[in-house]
């Protein structure tokens, strides 16, 4: 950032304060952690504008199933493959380039402009938290995620949940005299499917999902349970992951989940007598919506037309993002931008195109002179 010609502000995040605060959520344990952010600073009457990335990278998985080094950042056939390349180190740095570029033309901004380098965003965006906490604020955000260069005003959130569906246990020449956990788990499993569908049905017809046919799904990514082979197994946990509508709470949607784990309960005989058990943990991101007719909408909007010569794309993604924060917390209008498919990111061989960064990079440095000169 000091290359850049960005005044800068690096300080040891309070991790324990931060964790304290009601809208922090982690998954990951840190001793210790950093914030960074880089301001470039107007004449004084203009709004502020934010560029948030974070730094942080989910782990490369097996990496067998790479086929160039995870960590190598090879840029190969105009793309650069590596953890982080799309999600989001590339985008990160269009973005400082782009103040760069802002700065290197000499114009004097009424506005500023800061750019939010975070960590901690994977597991729940503790670092976005901690930088609104050290007053980092501004009147707009453009959260700089993988969107394919679509304008994205609306975010869905996300919560992690956990059920432990109990059994009795016994041994496994006997199974029929025991309760198989595994086998009561399905009529859960179910449940929350049928869960999943009515409250996709609810939001059928938002044009901005129109691409999504389950824009708020109802994940199970881990299930385990058992201890030994020849026993009739006395427990099995499923985790998952819960979409958030925009507009939604997340006590509500918590309470819908617990709910419908009760009503499958409550049908099942052995089930009713020892109930499952809902766990809320880990990350969790609060959704998020920007009115199409806010002034980041209409700069971002312009510029992507005047750099890329096509019409807007307006839209709005499922996954979660640090956009919540920065609204719901930060009291900003938050917009996500940014080169790449999100579905390139948490998997082998992640990438993004090089000439979308670049692209990416001249549309935001005609943002920040578009909004930040009103």
């Amino acid at each position: 950032m000091h290359v850049a010609g960005l005044e800068t502000d690096v300080w040891e995040i309070d991790v324990a304060a931060v964790q304290g605060h009601a809208a922090c959520s982690w998954e990951i344990e840190r001793p210790d952690a950093l914030g960074v952010v880089g301001t470039l600073p107007g004449t004084g009457g203009g709004p502020t504008l934010v560029l948030n990335g974070h730094v942080d990278v989910v782990p490369p998985g097996a990496e067998e199933l790479w086929t160039r080094p995870p960590f190598g950042a090879v840029l190969e056939g105009g793309r650069l493959y590596g953890r982080g390349a799309l999600d989001m180190k590339g985008p990160l740095m269009a973005g400082l380039h782009a103040m760069a570029a802002v700065r290197a033309t000499g114009i004097e901004l009424p506005g500023t402009v800061m750019l939010h380098s975070v960590v901690a965003e994977e597991d729940g965006g503790m670092g976005t938290l901690a930088t609104i906490l050290r007053g980092h604020l501004g009147d707009a955000a453009i959260v700089m995620e993988p969107t394919e260069l679509a304008v994205v005003p609306v975010q869905a959130g996300c919560l992690n949940f956990r059920v432990t569906v109990p059994g009795a246990a016994a041994h496994g020449a006997v199974r029929e005299e025991g309760v198989s956990a595994f086998e009561k788990m399905f009529g859960v499993y179910h449940a929350l499917r049928e869960l999943e569908t009515r409250r996709n049905t609810v939001t059928a017809g938002d044009p901005l999902f129109a691409r999504y046919r389950v824009p708020f799904p109802i994940s199970i990514g881990t299930m385990h349970g058992g201890d030994w082979a020849s026993s009739v197994p006395d427990h099995v946990t499923m985790e998952g992951r819960m979409g958030v509508r925009p507009d939604e709470a997340l006590e509500d949607a918590r309470t819908e989940l617990e709910r419908a784990v009760a009503a499958a309960a409550a049908a099942d005989p052995f089930l009713a007598r020892h109930p499952p058990v809902v766990t809320w943990w880990g990350g969790r991101f609060l959704p998020a919506r920007t009115p199409v007719e806010a002034p980041v909408v209409a700069a971002l909007t312009a510029a992507v037309g005047m750099v890329t010569g096509r019409p807007e794309r307006l839209e709005a993604v499922p996954f979660g993002a640090d956009a919540g924060l920065l609204e719901r917390v930060g009291g900003m209008h938050a917009v996500l931008f940014g080169a790449g498919d999100i579905r390139h990111a948490h998997r082998p061989d992640e990438f993004v195109d090089v000439q979308e960064l670049v692209t990416m990079a001249r549309v935001l440095a005609a943002t920040i002179v578009g909004f930040c000169s009103r």
